[in-house]
């Protein structure tokens, strides 16, 4: 079940005829992380459409404030409004409390373990970016705390930071940190991808690897745990 806001429904499409045609079964959910009702029916209607539920991630999540709130994207504190600081971790951080909480609930309730997995940043360790290191460095702490408190429901919960990964939301930290100009965004990429041990940006797969991992039973003692995808970036720049 691939749960989005309402406008995600043509690209979620696209991944369910994928599932489909190698012989699964998907569906969308549409919510929205940043409200708790939205996020507590489609949790419930992810379980109800697939029977159960006993995996979950938990990977909404933005870059940058709006550019109405702050002229640095968020990643300047001192010129951010409150209301650019609330979008980034009501989405960022808020979002996965509501989602897990409400899986949980429903996990325990049904009597069985579980596997949760966060969506962190290689930014959860370094302050760099604003309100969107303060966000992911709290979604690391909330794992860390869900794994303690659940641990003995038989319900793992474990982190990814990835790094920079080659998506719209790495475009839009780099239009944040670059501007508009193709140029200047084209060195922020270079000067990020220089920083990288394999010398490449990360794609999703590298992402959805990680996360297949912590979610199968090849990850059984695995909880309160964060994995870096990252091509070597945390080793050398982001404290391991």
């Amino acid at each position: 079940a691939i749960g989005d806001l309402d406008r995600a429904a043509d690209a979620a499409a696209d991944v369910i005829a994928d599932i489909e045609a190698l012989g699964g079964t998907a569906h969308f959910v549409e919510l929205d992380v940043s409200d708790r009702d939205s996020t507590y029916a489609g949790v419930d209607r992810a379980a109800e459409l697939m029977g159960d539920i006993d995996t979950v991630i938990a990977s909404a999540g933005v870059g940058a404030a709006p550019a109405s709130t702050s002229s640095s994207g968020g990643r300047n504190l001192l010129d951010l409004d409150v209301a650019g600081f609330d979008f980034v971790l009501d989405i960022n951080l808020r979002g996965v409390f509501l989602t897990c909480q409400r899986a949980a609930q429903l996990m325990v309730d049904a009597g069985h373990g579980g596997s949760m997995v966060t969506l962190g940043s290689m930014a959860s360790k370094r302050p760099t970016s604003g309100a969107y290191s303060i966000s992911k460095a709290a979604v690391w702490m909330l794992t860390r705390a869900l794994a303690q408190e659940l641990g003995r429901r038989d319900i793992r919960v474990n982190c990814i930071g990835p790094g920079y990964i080659d998506t719209a939301l790495l475009q839009s930290i780099v239009e944040a940190g670059a501007g508009d100009d193709p140029a200047a965004q084209e060195a922020f990429r270079e000067e990020r991808r220089s920083q990288v041990a394999l010398g490449r940006f990360g794609t999703p797969d590298d992402v959805a690897r990680t996360a297949l991992f912590l979610c199968s039973d090849e990850a059984s003692y695995f909880t309160g745990s964060i994995l870096h995808p990252d091509g070597g970036y945390g080793s050398t720049f982001g404290g391991g």
